[in-house]
């Protein structure tokens, strides 16, 4: 050993089992039966699981919910339309007013049209309406002798259309949503 090497126990120089001890300068004679010191071991880090995995099931969580959302969302409105579409709605078709003989002109069911002609005030129809678009209208029209004319269309009774008119072929034409009412 050198003059750097601190005191202590330390593998015996002669080869003998054991160790001895060394005073820092020279060998003494003491002597131990003691172990041979222990090989140190590097400390292993346990090893770190990939992240990659979590990652990727995250990304595929996200568009699993997202497509279970769009269904749902698109599967509600299919519902709600169906439900429209089968709501039927009484529509009340009214004219009114001092014309003798009136053309008038509405819409039915399913957007088809009627007319009827040399009508004498007050006229009323009644027509229910079911469908997606519940759009109504009523047109009606003086003859050359004039007057004053009122249409009103009522839906669920409730008026959503009203307009007068008055002279020679003078037209009071009223359109209104039935959905709404």
């Amino acid at each position: 050993m050198t003059q750097s090497t601190l005191p202590g126990w330390y593998a015996d120089p002669e080869g003998g089992p054991g160790q001895r001890y060394f005073d820092g300068t020279k060998w003494t004679e003491h002597r131990a039966a003691g172990q041979q010191p222990q090989p140190q071991y590097a400390v292993v880090a346990p090893k770190k699981r990939p992240v990659w995995p979590w990652i990727l099931g995250g990304i595929f969580l996200v568009i699993f919910l997202g497509v279970g959302a769009c269904v749902a969302f698109v599967g509600g409105v299919a519902s709600n339309l169906d439900k429209e579409t089968k709501r039927e709605v009484e529509v009340i078709y009214a004219v009114s007013g001092s014309g003798r003989s009136v053309a008038i002109t509405y819409s039915g069911r399913d957007f088809n049209t009627a007319q009827e002609t040399a009508v004498s005030l007050p006229w009323k129809k009644s027509v229910t309406i079911d469908g997606l678009g519940k759009t109504v209208s009523l047109t009606a029209t003086n003859d050359m002798n004039g007057g004053t004319i009122t249409c009103r269309i009522t839906a669920n009774g409730k008026t959503i259309a009203e307009q007068t008119s008055s002279g020679p072929f003078a037209t009071a034409s009223c359109i209104g949503n039935a959905g709404d009412a």
